[in-house]
């Protein structure tokens, strides 16, 4: 598999090192991997290797970060390509070419990769405050046409993708103001070429067609000193045709402004779906903390050409108050709400998801401090048609962590201890056919290191405990680690060793022990390059291998990193 990508953020011409018009520097890497298991099927390939780097060339100002990728990799499906982009800046002017991730809203052009060409205009560049033009136009190719491989016929349980057309777009973006205040319009027009795929395929898949309309808005209702209130929101329109081969819809005896509308603006087809998507808050910041409100629906099957991804049939309310105190040394921070789907009744289920956490930092004195956190989750189905209280099934998730830490750092020696406590359980109180199995995990671990500054020394202990519940029995194991780091050679070696062993238990009873060996070994070969071996053995040793099998697996690795 290769991969090989360009991609540049603006740059800013106006800022260049006449000195040095050309730079090159990054990092390049290579590795080699051998592995051996016995006792269990193997996890991967006996040998791999792989070539990986980020080079970065400056030309003038304008930075092009690289990034390569080779290897020998199992995969199923892959094939080398290239992608390169550029925006340089200028001023209030930015130019877009090749393959760009442009963001004009979050429901029309919203970061999709696009090959092709742009501008945006925004001349409150210099300020927050100053109000100015914001101006944007993309057009390119989306996705490029992609037929049937007659190769993978000759595998039958290998995926055979549908072919594709070659898919266009263009996208405008027109508003006013700035990052703190503004008004955005945006439009995206997006279409399959039919003629990029052969006849014979095309009565495998459709040609679509998308227009889409979205506003976007912020605005500062309230600002003085450390306080602000402001609303902001995001409303998105798609018309989605689905085929655009049918035969157009009959608008004759509508008003001739429908009939110009729906014919020669959108072309809408028998198959076009016009749904609707928005989000929108108001925010109060202030200087012990603030709360904000939000708004989320988003309509079944909402799609863009200019989107990936949509979590779509959904409507979500949610409060998120937070808190600083004690001159920022606790800082809180929740969310609570509830969530919804099926919003136009077309599923035979309605499920109500209510949402919370809590987030605290405590930081007394810059040795100690606490995080915790909280979440509950909760999910009820109900049945469409059917009486409220006929529930399918009701689940309640609820985390909580705990994670005290002391740091006590002198002139010679720097020492650590963190405690990590986890509990999850996950319940359904109605007990129904549908109902998923109650499970509950704690986790717990104890980890104290010291480090000599001086010699660079480090050593690390661990203590270990964890448990899961299931209904097929208890799982669990209880361990502890050691490790430790050193330089030798005038630094020019860097050891590491690190062991663990953890017995392990199934419904109380003892059921064998693992145990994890690491050595690693960093060898500096000159100021910019670095050669690194690494084994890495695990052994699990089981009494009743009905529950868990016994295996040995080793990884063996050999890396050399350079950078310039």
């Amino acid at each position: 598999m290769a991969l090989i990508t360009l991609a540049s953020p603006a740059q800013d011409i106006e800022q260049i090192d006449l000195k040095r018009p050309v730079q090159l520097n990054g990092s390049l890497n290579i590795a080699m991997e051998g592995y051996s298991v016995s006792g269990i099927p193997a996890r991967r390939q006996p040998f791999t290797w792989t070539l990986s780097g980020a080079p970065t060339l400056t030309v003038l100002g304008v930075v092009m970060p690289f990034q390569v990728l080779l290897g020998n990799f199992e995969n199923r499906y892959f094939q080398p390509f290239n992608q390169y982009g550029i925006s340089p800046r200028y001023r209030w002017l930015t130019v877009h070419a090749g393959y760009r991730n442009v963001n004009f809203s979050p429901f029309t052009l919203a970061g999709y990769r696009m090959l092709g060409g742009g501008v945006e205009i925004n001349t409150a560049y210099k300020g927050e405050g100053r109000s100015g033009l914001r101006l944007g136009v993309m057009y390119g190719r989306l996705n490029r046409s992609t037929a049937l491989d007659s190769a993978q016929f000759a595998n039958p349980l290998a995926y055979r993708p549908l072919p594709s057309y070659t898919r266009m777009a263009y996208a405008i973006k027109v508003g006013v103001g700035h990052d703190q205040g503004f008004v955005d319009l945006t439009y995206l027009q997006g279409w399959d070429v039919e003629s990029s795929l052969e006849p014979a395929l095309r009565d495998s898949v459709a040609p679509q067609r998308n227009t889409a309309f979205g506003i976007s808005w912020r605005k500062n209702l309230y600002q003085k000193a450390q306080r602000r209130l402001y609303w902001k929101a995001d409303l998105g329109v798609s018309v989605y045709t689905l085929d655009d081969r049918q035969r157009p819809v009959d608008v004759e005896g509508s008003p001739a402004i429908v009939q110009n509308v729906v014919t020669d603006w959108l072309d809408a087809r028998i198959s076009t779906q016009y749904l609707m998507a928005g989000e929108t808050s108001l925010n109060y910041e202030g200087r012990g903390g603030g709360i904000g409100v939000a708004y989320k629906r988003v309509d079944p099957e909402y799609r863009s050409m200019g989107a990936y991804f949509f979590q779509n049939d959904i409507q979500q309310v949610t409060v998120t108050p937070s808190l600083r105190l004690d001159s920022g040394r606790v800082n809180i921070n929740t969310s609570f709400g509830m969530q919804r789907d099926n919003l136009f009744g077309q599923r035979f289920v309605t499920s109500e998801r209510l949402i919370g956490n809590v987030n605290l930092n405590w930081n007394p004195t810059p040795r100690f401090g606490v995080s915790a956190s909280w979440s509950n989750f909760g999910v009820t189905q109900n049945p469409t048609r059917v009486s409220p209280d006929a529930e399918l099934f009701k689940q309640v998730s609820n985390n909580y962590t705990l994670v005290p830490f002391l740091n006590l750092q002198g002139e010679k020696v720097m020492r650590t201890v963190q405690v990590v406590a986890v509990y999850q359980s996950l319940n359904s109180p109605v007990a129904t056919l549908n109902a998923p199995p109650d499970q509950h995990t704690l986790v717990g671990a104890l980890v104290y290191s010291h480090t000599w500054m001086a010699r660079g020394i480090s050593l690390m202990g661990s203590v270990n405990h964890n448990n899961t519940v299931l209904d097929q029995g208890d799982v669990g194991s209880t361990g502890a680690g050691v490790g430790v780091s050193l330089p030798v050679w005038k630094r020019r070696l860097q050891l590491g060793v690190n062991g663990m062993y953890n017995g392990n238990r199934f419904n109380g009873t003892a059921n064998g022990h693992t145990m994890n060996a690491m050595a690693d070994l960093g060898i500096t070969v000159h100021k910019r390059g670095r050669l690194g071996l690494q084994v890495v053995h695990t052994m699990n040793r089981a009494t009743d291998e009905a529950v868990f099998r016994s295996f040995d697996e080793t990884i063996s690795r050999i890396s050399y990193g350079l950078n310039f």
